[in-house]
């Protein structure tokens, strides 16, 4: 294994894997800090404004609402208020990188293991059914607006943006066909995410990808198979290609200055998001009916104590909202190797009821070395990239070498050099498997439910005797089955 092996993985882990870092409090354009407020009763809203507050936005049936404030100790005091937290700001960090004839006739089907009868069995299920008429929402950088392999149903995107810097009317969110001024970095890589300097711009819709992650996501779950723009046979097959995939923009790339660099304090360009940009993605999935929302992202791993402060009463808020209007929310599970059973650790949003937890496992369905783990946790595994071992993965004599036992879907040729797709790990691309998975499941019986969509996906699962896995819940998803039990309900 060589030094630059070990560089190109963890490259390809770091792109695929959105994982987050806190960078602050996000502020109203005034000036005043923003604060993620939770609240009873629709009364509240108003007593907020009288206290001086701002109420910039709310969700979840006016249950989680944005609110711009000199400080927390008043929103705290106001009747029928339930919780009040900043609205963190975070940048994005890497972690420590069809059986019917039209999927499996795809240019790059043989790459795709993770779509194959030994993982997930999508090209068998595809006989059965192909996400048509369904929709999946990728909660993320966007989605590639041009891509041939994508069918972006940007009409029903957004930008989530809250500091509205975006909008032409200042307001948090930006209709996904509107055409704005994207950042984008304007100076050398100096970290994960970070480039020095200020950002350049360009005109661009505003669902369109500004960074990879989220076409990558999108493929994954619904690259689909059409010979009428491109040629016959084009790309790759997603779980779903003939469900419709909705980019929920959440981040965007922000001028930070003050970033510590060698000794001093500097301007850079970093890719952001914030704690109610991805509430109100979340909440937006519900609203428009979409079958499941994937998120492929998340904050680091937190340490039990920090759970009895309520940081995650919103997301829980928000995603059962989701869930009652039947929206599937699917999530990944987070690449920190972390044991997230014991000692009370967990992380956001995955950690949160009502979500589909997903782990990241290789193509001998075993957990990948990156994953986090735990019965706690996780809900089921899903194909994300490599082996249990960082040297097994990098092993030139396994079934899949490196970088074949990556996960290879979508990207945006114009951010990578001309290339249309590449090889990505993490937990990132295990999610969107789970969540095309879910499209599937609705085609066969649309009149199920969230609950009982997830009921399906994990009792179905293969590789493990009930929910009680702590590598891969109740099992590796197996979309065959998955099918036959959905049609069995009807």
């Amino acid at each position: 294994m060589t030094d630059h092996s070990r560089r190109r993985f963890m490259k390809s882990v770091a792109a695929g894997a959105t994982a987050l870092t806190t960078m602050g409090v996000a502020s109203a354009a005034d000036g005043r800090d923003q604060f993620v407020v939770t609240v009873r009763g629709k009364g509240a809203k108003n007593r907020l404004e009288r206290s001086d507050a701002d109420v910039l936005a709310s969700i979840a049936d006016g249950q989680v609402l944005l609110v711009a404030a000199a400080d927390a100790d008043t929103l705290r005091g106001t009747s029928g208020v339930v919780d009040v937290r900043e609205n963190i700001g975070y940048r994005a960090v890497g972690p420590a990188e069809t059986s019917t004839d039209e999927s499996t006739d795809e240019q790059f089907a043989p790459l795709q293991w993770d779509k194959k009868d030994k993982t997930t069995g999508a090209f068998e299920a595809h006989d059965t059914a192909t996400g048509a008429d369904r929709s999946v929402a990728i909660i993320d950088t966007g989605i590639d607006t041009f891509h041939p392999d994508l069918r972006n149903n940007i009409g029903d995107g957004m930008l989530f943006r809250a500091d509205g810097a975006s909008s032409p009317d200042g307001s948090p969110t930006v209709a996904g066909d509107t055409t704005i001024e994207a950042r984008f970095p304007g100076g050398p890589e100096i970290g994960s995410y970070i480039y020095l300097g200020e950002p350049d711009t360009r005109e661009q819709a505003a669902g369109d990808d500004i960074d990879s992650h989220g076409s990558h996501c999108a493929g994954i779950a619904t690259a689909k198979h059409d010979d009428t723009s491109v040629g016959e046979d084009f790309g790759i097959a997603g779980m779903a290609p003939d469900a419709d995939v909705i980019p929920l923009r959440v981040f965007y790339w922000k001028k930070y200055e003050g970033y510590p660099y060698e000794g001093d304090e500097v301007t850079v360009t970093a890719l952001w998001t914030t704690d109610f940009d991805i509430l109100s993605a979340i909440d937006y999935a519900g609203t428009i009916g979409a079958d499941a929302a994937n998120m492929s992202l998340g904050g680091g791993v937190i340490k039990g104590p920090y759970h009895q402060t309520k940081e995650h009463v919103a997301y829980q808020r928000v995603i059962q909202s989701a869930v009652q209007r039947g929206t599937v929310v699917t999530t990944s599970a987070g690449n920190a190797s972390a044991d997230l059973q014991h000692e009370g650790y967990y992380t956001l949003p995955n950690s949160v009821p009502g979500s589909i937890s997903v782990s990241a496992t290789g193509p001998n369905n075993k957990r990948v070395f990156y994953s986090n783990y735990g019965t706690s946790d996780i809900d089921v595994g899903a194909p994300g990239g490599g082996y249990e071992t960082l040297e097994k993965t990098l092993a030139a004599d396994t079934e899949w070498p490196f970088p074949l036992n990556l996960v290879l879907s979508t990207v945006p040729p114009d951010l990578n050099d001309g290339e249309a797709f590449a090889w990505y790990a993490g937990t990132s691309m295990a999610a969107p498997q789970v969540a095309g998975l879910v499209a599937l499941i609705r085609e066969v019986n649309p009149d199920l439910g969230a609950k009982e969509v997830q009921s399906i996906i994990e009792n179905t699962a293969r590789g493990s005797n009930g929910k009680g896995d702590a590598d891969v819940g109740a099992g590796v998803i197996y979309a065959p089955a998955a099918l036959e039990a959905a049609a069995a309900r009807r």
